[in-house]
Parts: structure tokens; sequence; C-alpha cells
């Protein structure tokens, strides 16, 4: 029979490399393939996101360990001050390597990072159209790293019959019941029984809303689709997977809670949901509005600002190799300035008008 029960690293016995952190990075990874590759199909360079990579996922990590702490304060860190005193406490709210990571604080961190280097280090890119290509792609991410959670034995679902799951296969059952002990996590389950496999299904519902909002709801939109509305969808789509998942889950899982606290948590979850999903619908609002006014030349007077924070749909914006400014060309074809090209003609005329009076003059 195949197994992987129990084993969260390696070497098996003490891991020093945990599965956990392998599986986060992969995903992090091919998020950052995908970004590349959409940015590189319409005419940005193949490593444009590179550098935003460096800045945003660190700083995605860093959101995921606070939002994680802030969430578990009272049941998890408190206590270590109280016991062990305020050094002891303030090591363990840095020691990621024992867990803790909530997803929430890392997208909300990592993506407000990523945006601000793009503002201020990609200066004249359309910040709607570079988080169209690289926001849906952290769905990718997402569905990957919660096989983290399978390695770790943690974010499970409620007890469930091992028959209605046996069409799975065997090495990852024997990885959501107890065995002959508890599991990683501490939680124990009713003999012939396993934890429901909500990574599993919690990462194919990711990889459903990816889809829809790479390539179904542009679709589905057509005219009325603004460059931004993929991007600001992801919120949606996070929000909606939180409403319907959550329930669902372990309340041994739930941060912050215990089971007597099961039905608060509950409503602290679905709250946190329909704030996704209210601040994804406000984004798409506000994005649709501004188009809109951008089209009756209301923010004509502010070339700039139009062109980093306002998608018409028409415009793109490519940032040109080896130099520092970017051209903006209603053909997405288009790669000359004509401005700077008539620009340069003039100083090349004058130039040699310059040096054929200079050789009147000597002869």
């Amino acid at each position: 029979m195949m197994s992987l029960a129990y084993i969260n690293g390696f070497p098996a016995s003490h891991p020093v490399i945990r599965f956990y952190a392998i599986i986060i990075l992969f995903g992090a990874l091919l998020a950052l393939y995908l970004s590349n590759l959409h940015a590189k199909q319409d005419g940005f360079e193949g490593d444009f996101f590179n550098s935003i990579f460096l800045v945003a996922f660190p700083c995605g990590i860093l959101g995921a360990r606070i939002w994680y702490v802030i969430a578990s304060w009272q049941s998890e860190f408190l206590p270590v001050f109280q016991r062990s005193g305020f050094w002891q406490g303030f090591g363990n709210m840095f020691a990621i390597w024992n867990g803790g990571l909530a997803i929430q604080g890392g997208a909300l961190l990592g993506i407000l990072t990523g945006v601000l280097y793009a503002i201020f280090r990609r200066k004249g890119t359309s910040i709607l159209r570079i988080i169209d290509y690289c926001l849906p792609t952290i769905l990718i991410a997402q569905a990957i790293g919660r096989w983290g959670n399978f390695f770790n034995q943690e974010v499970f679902g409620h007890a469930v019959s091992l028959e209605a799951w046996n069409f799975l296969p065997s090495f990852i059952t024997n990885n959501m019941q107890n065995g002959t002990s508890p599991m990683l996590s501490g939680v124990s389950l009713p003999s012939g029984s396993i934890a429901a496999p909500l990574f599993l299904i919690e990462g194919m519902v990711n990889l459903m809303f990816y889809f829809l909002l790479r390539y179904g709801i542009p679709a589905l939109l057509q005219k009325h689709y603004r460059i931004g509305d993929s991007a600001f969808g992801y919120f949606i789509a996070y929000g909606v997977t939180r409403m319907v998942l959550e329930p669902l889950r372990n309340p041994a899982f739930i941060m912050g809670t215990s089971k007597a606290e099961a039905d608060k948590a509950d409503y602290k979850s679905f709250g946190m949901a329909i704030a996704f999903i209210l601040l994804g619908i406000i984004l798409i609002v506000l994005n649709h509005v501004f188009a809109s006014l951008a089209k009756k030349g209301k923010f004509d007077k502010h070339p700039h600002f139009k062109a980093v924070f306002i998608e018409d749909g028409e415009l793109l914006v490519i940032p040109v190799k080896k130099e520092e400014t970017v051209l903006e060309a209603s053909n997405p074809s288009s790669s000359m300035d004509f401005a700077k090209l008539k620009e340069a003609e003039e100083k090349l005329k004058k130039a040699s008008q310059e040096g054929e009076k200079k050789d009147e003059h000597q002869s």
C-alpha cells in the first residue's frame, strides 16, 4: 500500500527541509512563470515580473505570518508571553517553521507591495494591465500551496467515511487518518473515518476560478470587459471560496478558536468572505466608472494618471527595453514614439545645416 502518512519533510525522523515550504515556493514560482507568460504575450519583456516577485513574495510571507499572529494571538501567542516571558514570546512570533501562515494576509500584503513597487519602479506602466496578468495566477499558487496542508496534516474538514472517498489514491487517504496515533496536528478521528480532503477540494475550486477569470470572464463580457476586471475578480473568487468551504473546516483548524468557539468562528469567516467579495465588486465598479469618465475626456489633463491607473480597453502601455520611458500607442503592435522621432530628425537636420555653414566659412 502506498503511504505518505505522517511524513512532512526530510529526513523523515527530524525534518530539516519541510514539504510545506517546498510546495509553497513551487506554487509561487509557477504563478511567476504564468504572469511573465501573459505579459510577454502582450508585448512586455519575458522577465517583467521577476524583480516584482523578489519584493512581493517575501512581503507576502510576512503578511501571511502577521495575519496568523493577529488571528491566533489569544489562543497561541499570548500564553507563550505569559508563560515564558517577553523574549521567548517575541521569538515565537517569527517561528514560521512551526507552521502558521494565513493566505489572506499573504495575498493582501503581497499584492499591495507588488503594486507599489510597480508604481515607483515601472513608472508609466499600466497598473491595471499588469495586475490583470498576475492576480489571477495567485489562485494557481494557492491551489498548489494547499498541498502543503496535506503534508502537514492540517486544514482538513470534518471526519467522513473512508468508503465515501475510496476513489482517491491510497497515499492521500493514508495521510488523512489516525493510523495508530493522532495526526501531526494533534487531531484524532473516529475509527474507520478520514478527514475530508478540504485541501484538494479548495485546490480544484481555485483552478476553476483561475480559468474563469483568465479566459471565461473576458470571453463572456466581450466589449463590456475592462482591463483590471479579472484582477479585481480575484477578491470575489477568494471570498466565495471561503464562504463555501470555511463551514466545512474542522474547528481545530480555524485560526484562534476552539471547538467551543466554532460557531463564533463561522461568523467571523463568513464576515471576512463577504468583505473580500464586496472589495472585489467595488473595485470592478470603480474600474468601469473611471473608464467611462476617461472616454468623456475627464482625465485628459492628467495623461500620466490615465496611462497608469485607467484602461479604456484600447490603450496599451509597453515598456521599452534599455530605456526608462514607456510608449503609449493605440495600436498594440506599435513600438515607435513619433514625437521623439520628429525631435531627433530636427536635431539631425539642424546639425547638418550648421556643418554646411561651417564648411562654407572655411572655404
